[in-house]
């Protein structure tokens, strides 16, 4: 009997097969950049044909450098609040804590149970790490972060929130400003355009979970919806360690860049009051 994770084809678990394959392909194609032999070894763990996966190094690129954007995002909070509660919300098949730990924060890795489940199989906890089975929408999990408001809560999340709609994430968005002040929370988002190509590549690898949360401008969209919102800020430059990155080709690093430019993918943070 095979001891690798089984993932069937349209289901909410493959959904953490992308950006698993693109921090793989990066890794072992630009290792000076984004080095993640974790991810490349989880490959091998996963039963699932990546070989229908028709994706570009654009984009493999992108699931990348959303990643260590997330981290950076995460050390930088810490900087502020060395004790605060970091939250992977949606966290898949992502393993950040030992890339951003401070020896003092404590991280949550939060996704629904059979992921969690599958996590188990493929991680092993570390100390003032725990996971949470539980939706991100079912503010239950508020009850499992153990610092002190004080400490901070701030919380990371790739690939997770542009597949539901404005009226599902503003619930969650405004309860956790009202819950956690002075925390705040760092996710990728993707303008009208790039929600339109996403779509057409998630369609044509079979998925039908499609993106629905479009973010045309950050703080048009998000200021209204809470007078618990601090700073609204959006990433939407290639960062310099990929821009003068010579290992990864000239064009895609252009080509991205012009897509970042144009608001196709963005890195959103909004902090709390």
């Amino acid at each position: 009997m095979s001891d690798k994770i089984s993932i069937k084809k349209d289901t909410v678990m493959e959904t953490l097969v992308l950006p698993l394959y693109g921090r793989a392909y990066c890794s072992k194609h630009y290792p000076d950049v984004f080095p993640d032999k974790e991810a490349e070894a989880l490959i091998d763990k996963i039963d699932y044909d990546f070989e229908h996966l028709d994706t570009n190094k654009m984009t493999t690129l992108v699931w990348a450098i959303r990643k260590r954007f997330l981290c950076d995002r995460a050390k930088e909070y810490l900087k502020k609040k060395p004790y605060a509660t970091i939250v992977n919300l949606g966290c898949g098949a992502d393993n950040s804590f030992p890339e951003v730990d401070n020896g003092k924060c404590r991280w949550i890795n939060l996704d629904l149970p059979d992921i969690i489940e599958a996590r188990k199989r493929l991680f092993t906890l570390r100390d003032r790490e725990k996971n949470v089975p539980c939706s991100a929408f079912d503010t239950a999990w508020f009850e499992e972060v153990e610092t002190a408001p004080e400490d901070g809560l701030f919380i990371i999340s790739g690939g997770v929130l542009m597949y539901f709609d404005d009226d599902t994430v503003k619930g969650l968005f405004t309860a956790l400003a009202e819950r956690f002040p002075g925390g705040g929370i760092c996710f990728d988002a993707e303008n009208q355009a790039g929600t339109d190509k996403s779509n057409k590549v998630l369609e044509k690898s079979g998925n039908t979970n499609l993106c629905l949360l479009v973010v045309d401008d950050a703080e048009t969209k998000f200021r209204p919806w809470s007078k618990n919102f601090g700073k609204i800020i959006s990433f939407d430059r290639l960062p310099e360690y990929v821009s003068k990155a010579k290992s990864v080709p000239f064009m895609t690093r252009k080509i991205v860049g012009m897509g970042m430019k144009m608001g196709y993918v963005k890195i959103v943070e909004i902090m709390f009051k």
